[in-house]
């Protein structure tokens, strides 16, 4: 069903979210707040049944009327929940969870490994800590298909694609972050960033900036960490080589299209 002759539009970060779902693919949205994602992919007849769950009847509400006042039978399903425990394994083609911090994303997805990997594919949108996000996922075999930075206001918000292993990935980000001892940071702003879609070099800039201002308090201190200190320049070095190496393949990119 169809209530508008011109189905709202979402924010840039949402629609690259929506983007992520094929025609005809079921979806949960984890934590749905507005629904705003749901009701534009029903809306629009991208997904045929949605499924739109919140933490309380309270939070739940403001889905329901954004949804207005009709009766969607099975094809739309309001549920109060705490992360995946209101959907049942394999339920739906696609699970997004957004707007969350990567450490809650992390432990909504580990409470039931052998549900979170009966999705065809998980869209994750952390507010913090993607970097940890991002070390689970790959500890637990997940692959990433697509990585995404978006401009929303002040903040880059990082989308994240995966799948779990056994999906058709031949279009899929092989890179592994496998050695042992592996650097925080390679899981912050990993290799395959570079490929990214939206404003990556801005993101790389203010992430030095940010162990720039975070290195100049560290040795400020009285009794300086040296521990935190190798960290911070270490992590300095890694992102500047990054966004040099951004910088030459962004260039390349236009070279392509011209």
């Amino acid at each position: 069903m169809v209530w508008s002759e011109e189905p709202r539009k979402l924010s840039h970060r949402l629609q690259i979210m929506a983007d992520k779902v094929r025609p005809g693919e079921s979806i949960a949205d984890v934590g749905t707040d507005h629904g705003y994602l749901p009701l534009y992919l029903y809306e629009k007849g991208i997904s045929p049944r949605v499924v739109l769950t919140d933490i309380s009847e309270a939070s739940l509400a403001k889905a329901k009327s954004s949804f207005g006042a009709g009766q969607f039978g099975n094809d739309v399903s309001f549920r109060v929940g705490d992360g995946l425990d209101v959907l049942g394994s394999g339920e739906v083609d696609v699970v997004v969870i957004a707007g969350m911090g990567g450490l809650l994303i992390r432990d909504i997805l580990s409470a039931d490994l052998e549900k979170t990997r009966s999705y065809k594919r998980l869209v994750l949108q952390p507010r913090t800590a993607a970097g940890p996000l991002r070390k689970w996922l790959l500890e637990y075999d997940f692959v990433f298909l697509s990585e995404d930075v978006v401009e929303e206001g002040d903040f880059l918000p990082e989308i994240m694609t995966v799948a779990p292993k056994g999906e058709d990935l031949a279009e899929g980000i092989r890179e592994t972050l496998s050695e042992p001892d592996v650097p925080d940071i390679h899981f912050d702003v990993p290799i395959w960033m570079m490929k990214a879609s939206g404003p990556v070099g801005d993101h790389l800039d203010r992430r030095v900036q940010m162990y720039e201002n975070t290195l100049t308090g560290l040795k400020k201190a009285k009794a300086p960490d040296e521990r935190a200190i190798d960290y911070a320049e270490y992590s300095i070095d890694y992102l500047s080589k990054m966004r040099e190496l951004w910088s030459l393949l962004e260039e390349r990119r236009e070279e392509e299209e011209e």
